[in-house]
């Protein structure tokens, strides 16, 4: 069996992940740090449609006859503070690789102190409880195992910033990963991996983590106290398009267009982001794909929705939009840009699906996303 993995960052990765799978044996690719160099077009279909909505740090494929590959695992390293927006910030790569079929696995603090020490910030379980929906809905283990720490503060592999090999839930993870391996080797390999004991186990604790302090509510997304700092309403469908035409977001021409599928929704979840494509839309654009699965969502689809998803911004006009799709089409898009030899295999390559995996993030994941983004001045929607 041939192992690959694709990773970003710095090559210190290679090691960790070497001695973690306790291979020497495997092949090392590196992502592309843009979706729109030429070097994305040459990465198998199933690395580039995770990477299509957001970029896990480490892919773990292989292949069992030399020819065809396919997804492992992935792993998501997050040594940020692990308060609720930061969480979120790295759920959209969990999602991207569920999605495609690719068990994944969030390494996150469950506690970590302030730079100034003063502080010590808990993980929000809104990370645990979104691994476990993912799970739940697309029948693919989404797991979220501690980063080892000393009183909050985070431990180390050396001077590499990469989790302790040797601390207790990396070593499991380790030995996790090698099983997964061996069971990479059936015909049905998601389905040998669900036998796995430590599946069920690793499950059953990001399960446990996630209810630990209740239900996750609208009211209480995060799973903590009110989070009065995060705004959701929930809504009548038809209260939400009268408030689209009375503050002017929309005309009555744009609300004729929006789909049956929408209107067919009696409740719509609304929130509230200060922008769309700026600052790479962060946190937005993660806190949304997380409110889509924690409450939103019924199936793998995104037609499969009991809520329409929508992101009602503020102050927020459709030019930020608008002019950041045009400098895209006038400096990107290479069907724009031209036919060159110098590009005919880059080229070629979006003849397939045209260029919609090289927008900006947040314009990708909002267009897979929300049902409606409701501009100050004018709206869009998933149609």
């Amino acid at each position: 069996m041939e192992v690959i993995v694709y990773f970003e960052g710095a090559d210190s990765t290679r090691d960790w992940v070497s001695k973690l799978l306790n291979r020497s044996d495997i092949t090392f690719r590196k992502i592309p740090s843009q979706n729109s160099s030429s070097s994305f077009s040459e990465l198998p279909s199933y690395i580039s449609d995770i990477l299509y909505l957001d970029k896990p740090d480490i892919i773990i494929a292989g292949s069992n006859d030399g020819i065809h590959e396919k997804p492992i695992f992935s792993i998501e390293l997050a040594a940020c503070t692990p308060q609720f927006q930061h969480a979120l910030q790295r759920f959209p790569r969990l999602l991207a690789s569920v999605a495609s079929g690719c068990p994944t696995v969030l390494i996150m603090p469950l506690r970590k102190r302030s730079n100034d020490g003063k502080s010590t910030y808990q993980r929000s379980v809104a990370a645990d409880y979104g691994a476990v929906r993912l799970t739940d809905i697309f029948h693919v283990p989404a797991l979220v195992i501690d980063w080892p720490d000393d009183d909050g503060i985070l431990l180390y592999e050396g001077s590499d910033g990469l989790p302790p090999l040797n601390s207790k839930s990396i070593a499991d993870l380790g030995s996790y990963l090698r099983d997964c391996l061996t069971s990479f080797a059936q015909v049905d390999y998601l389905g040998a991996l669900a036998r796995l004991p430590q599946t069920q186990f690793l499950t059953d604790q990001t399960r446990m983590n996630a209810y630990k302090n209740g239900n996750i509510t609208i009211a209480r997304p995060g799973g903590g106290g009110t989070n009065a700092q995060v705004k959701l309403d929930l809504c009548a469908t038809s209260d939400v398009i009268h408030r689209l035409t009375t503050e002017g977001r929309a005309t009555a021409t744009s609300i004729s267009q929006l789909p049956d599928y929408f209107r067919a929704r009696e409740q719509s979840l609304l929130f509230y982001p200060t922008r769309i494509s700026d600052h790479a839309g962060d946190p937005y654009v993660g806190m949304m794909t997380y409110y889509d699965i924690a409450f939103c969502r019924t199936g793998p689809s995104t037609r499969d929705r009991r809520f329409n998803l929508i992101a009602y911004a503020q102050g927020v006009e459709l030019s930020e939009t608008t002019e950041r799709m045009k400098k895209f089409n006038d400096n990107t898009c290479l069907f724009s840009k031209g036919y060159k030899p110098s590009n005919a295999r880059h080229y070629s390559y979006y003849l397939r699906d045209g260029c919609r995996k090289l927008k900006s993030k947040p314009i990708r994941i909002y267009g897979e996303i929300a049902d409606l983004i409701a501009y100050e001045d004018a709206i869009l929607m998933n149609a």
